[in-house]
């Protein structure tokens, strides 16, 4: 949910920016950690001919805040998980389906109907069967992966896989690609302006009814306030609203930072990203109420007074696979900066966008310092675009998972697994004991399942 651990001034400052894409530093705190598989069983994804390739742990993880829990199922299944990875809640179009995004609004449909939003009883009853809260949330994570990653996924349990056939189909007729709000985002995150001016706009869009506002005291020393499009004084806003900095005339060069916060719930089919490792692509399926908070950036300076008023914003590109920054000046002096190696001019009154390059899955810092008592503007992230394809190595016929599979018939983990959902790191896809069968069987058929067209990955 959070911050993107970018440093700069105007930035994510919680839950609900696409935190990478936008800048900013909004601290640890704000930073959601990867935790355990709550609920959760076996999933069995087959190959072409109906026989079990990959057996899996599949269910709900936590994303944990220091004041609160996410549940979040993967949308990435090939893609290993790292312990205490950090995580920011981002937008589709940031997202390893930002090019898939009907397969998405299928999976929000899912998640709306589906385990915890509906509980296990009921979620059973839609296919007449009784489930659990692990064999509900299993049910609920193969029909995910169904649509996220192309694979014929079923649950181990029969009643399970019974609920995953019936998601699977009502979501191909019922979904739709409808993306949920952000728990709360301002854009862009750093304006420019002059004194005597209003300086923006900022545009807020939140899920939350209302959000409250306020100024940091460099903004409240140069007489800095907060005003609506219509110039009224604004100390709360709503979804869509613009919001200003109305500096004074005589305020001299300075810059100030813009809070909003709010306690929300953040709404389901939300996507959540890592920000400082590879690691799986999540998808929100319930949260509590948690504070969220985003912060926005302004910088003035008098008409009369020479030299560049700077501002400058970060954003993933998933279609050109890189970072586009954006700096612009409002200033009456050329804007002189160095990016990767290479310096870049913005005239007075212009801006330029360059686009980073940065490799799929790779991790990316990009800084540039301060000039004229600006800045300085940095970020640092993930490139988390596409789902990773195929399937992860699998052990050799003697070899054991290092982390239990989610034990008994119902697959219950009792929360004390890390959470390995499809590939991870610690564990390989494959369960020993199936390639075991493998081997010693001569491609022995575990069991037959009714197939399912699935989504080409």
């Amino acid at each position: 949910m959070l911050a993107s651990g970018m440093v700069c001034a105007g930035s994510v400052a919680l839950a609900g920016a696409a935190s990478a894409d936008t800048g900013g530093d909004a601290g640890e705190s704000n930073v959601a950690v990867l935790g355990n598989i709550t609920h959760g069983g076996q999933v069995d994804i087959l190959d072409g001919a109906d026989h079990v390739q990959e057996r899996l742990a599949g269910g709900t993880i936590q994303l944990k805040l220091r004041s609160g829990t996410l549940e979040t199922y993967c949308i990435d299944i090939h893609n290993p998980t790292s312990a205490g990875t950090k995580y920011s809640e981002t937008d589709w179009d940031h997202s390893v389906l930002s090019d898939k995004k009907d397969r998405l609004g299928k999976i929000r449909w899912i998640l709306q109907h589906a385990y915890p939003v509906v509980g296990p009883d009921t979620l059973g009853s839609k296919a007449g069967v009784q489930l659990n809260e692990d064999t509900a949330a299993a049910a609920t994570q193969a029909a995910i992966w169904h649509f996220s990653d192309g694979v014929n996924a079923h649950p181990k349990d029969k009643a399970a896989d019974k609920v995953t056939m019936w998601l699977e189909d009502q979501a191909e007729k019922n979904g739709s690609s409808a993306e949920p709000l952000p728990s709360l985002q301002l854009t862009p995150d750093s304006v420019s302006g002059n004194s005597g001016d209003n300086v923006g706009p900022v545009t807020v869009t939140t899920s939350a009814d209302k959000v409250s506002l306020g100024l940091d005291d460099k903004a409240k020393a140069a007489g800095v306030s907060v005003v609506d499009a219509s110039g009224n004084p604004a100390t709360t806003a709503a979804n869509g609203d613009k919001l200003y900095f109305k500096v004074p005339a005589a305020a001299p060069k300075g810059e100030g930072t813009l809070t909003a916060s709010t306690t929300t719930r953040i709404e389901v089919g939300r996507v959540f990203g890592p920000i400082d490792k590879k690691s799986q692509t999540l998808i929100l399926a319930g949260s509590t109420d948690v504070p969220v908070s985003a912060t926005a950036s302004g910088a003035w300076a008098p008409k009369q007074m020479k030299g560049p008023v700077p501002a400058v914003t970060f954003e993933k590109d998933c279609a050109a696979g890189g970072v586009e920054v954006t700096a612009s000046n409002s200033g009456d002096e050329a804007f002189t900066f160095t990016l990767k190696g290479e310096t870049h001019t913005v005239q007075p009154g212009k801006s330029e966008k360059i686009l980073v390059k940065v490799g799929e899955d790779q991790t990316y810092d990009i800084k540039i310092a301060g000039t004229g008592g600006y800045g300085p503007w940095q970020t640092h992230g993930v490139l988390d675009c596409k789902t990773s394809g195929g399937s992860a190595a699998s052990p050799s016929p003697s070899s054991s998972p290092n982390s239990p599979a989610p034990a008994g018939s119902t697959g219950s983990t009792g929360g004390k697994n890390l959470a390995q959902t499809g590939s991870s790191s610690a564990t390989p896809v494959i369960a020993g004991a199936a390639a075991v069968l493998v081997v010693v069987g001569g491609g022995l058929v575990f069991f037959l399942r009714k197939r399912r067209s699935t989504p080409s990955a």
